[in-house]
């Protein structure tokens, strides 16, 4: 049996490692809440993601490159989603891919009197996106 190599990876190639997914502190991997999960370029060997998370008790945020199956240990136990998890170019709340509701312009500058004050700034607006969850949860990105 012969070994195809990838023609994405150049020969010679070095393997990434993988981190463990678990908290540092208290050494444990039973109270992460995911927060971001994204393909990381093509690699030899095992399957590779680059993903954040926190540790519900110590409160200790991470970032680094884990296997994926360790990835997907923790997405499968009941209750591990507190939050919202973006996968991919998707976000994720109450397990469940948000949808676009609309588009928007919100003013940059929010004046802090209500009284009609022409303080010469111009007004400057910024395109949003608007996102919401079945349950109602939403949530506004630039466009």
């Amino acid at each position: 049996m012969s070994i195809i190599q990838n023609p994405l990876i150049p020969e010679g190639t070095s393997r990434p490692n993988g981190e463990p997914l678990k908290c540092r502190k208290c050494g444990s991997a039973d109270h992460l809440d995911l927060e971001t999960i994204e393909s990381i370029a093509p690699h030899p060997g095992d399957l590779l993601v680059s993903v954040s998370y926190t540790c519900l008790m110590c409160e200790t945020s991470y970032a680094h490159t884990a296997a994926f199956h360790e990835v997907a240990t923790v997405l499968n136990r009941n209750g591990t989603v507190s939050g919202l998890l973006q996968f991919g170019g998707e976000y994720f709340h109450c397990g469940e891919p948000m949808q676009f509701a609309r588009s928007s312009a919100r003013s940059v500058y929010a004046p802090i009197t209500t009284d009609d004050v022409d303080d010469g700034l111009l007004d400057v607006y910024l395109k949003t996106r608007v996102l919401q969850c079945h349950c109602g949860f939403r949530m506004e990105l630039p466009a």
